[in-house]
């Protein structure tokens, strides 16, 4: 046989071992360039939030596509996608996880808590209604995860200290930086499930007073009253 790359990819194809230009043998499973074969699919039921529902995925698909892409349940973010930040955190048998990076397989038939599980419109957790009157979201990515990682500190440690708060949720970025008033929100809410009195309404933690002068002397529309001050955090009257 006369080499040439025809018969050398021609004769690994069959299965015949060639003989290098330097005289040594190459398998020809080695020489011929692998063929792909079909990703593995699986089935499998989650119980999600209580309800059992079923999901047939390839093997290398990530809980959240699972949750969020094929059974519709969007209030999970999947943010950084590098197991980061910790938006995408849900809670597999109580346990946060990460699920931007953990595998569909590994959570099948377990119980599975994202934040459509811990409270709706109807009936806020303490979590979610102490958070909004406390601003403990402003751009609300981060939300969904720190809110069931909560929920989870508060479920095995009614009275958290502030030290065991901010190490449960050591694994969540807030880039709107309310990490102090989504401490606070933690602590109170643990408060009241505890059956302690916390006001709902709270002024912010903090005030910023800007003295600006004003270019025009009117407001407009979403601007403040005309003069050279302006006060963030409180109600004026």
């Amino acid at each position: 046989m006369t080499y040439s790359r025809r018969n050398f990819l021609k004769a690994a194809g069959s299965g015949i071992v060639l003989t290098a230009v330097g005289g040594e043998a190459i398998p020809a499973a080695l020489a011929a360039p692998l063929a792909a074969s079909p990703m593995t699919r699986e089935k499998a039921s989650f119980l999600i939030n209580g309800r059992p529902l079923v999901a047939e995925y390839e093997a290398r698909t990530t809980l959240w596509e699972v949750i969020a892409v094929q059974l519709g349940l969007t209030g999970t973010n999947r943010s950084c996608n590098k197991a980061s930040c910790g938006a995408c955190s849900v809670l597999v048998d109580g346990t946060p996880f990460y699920s931007c990076h953990t595998l569909a397989c590994e959570a099948a038939g377990k119980k599975i808590l994202t934040i459509e599980g811990v409270g709706d419109e109807k009936n806020l957790h303490p979590l979610q209604r102490l958070g909004h009157a406390r601003v403990a979201a402003d751009c609300g990515f981060c939300t969904a995860g720190w809110v069931v990682t909560a929920k989870a500190l508060l479920d095995k440690n009614p009275n958290p200290s502030e030290q065991d708060v901010k190490a449960a949720l050591g694994g969540h970025i807030c880039r709107c930086a309310s990490y102090p008033a989504i401490i606070r929100t933690v602590r109170d809410s643990a408060a009241l499930l505890r059956g302690e009195k916390v006001p709902d309404e709270v002024e912010p933690e903090s005030v910023i007073h800007t003295r600006l002068p004003m270019v025009r002397d009117y407001s407009t529309f979403g601007g403040h009253l005309p003069g050279d001050e302006v006060i963030e955090g409180q109600t004026i009257t």
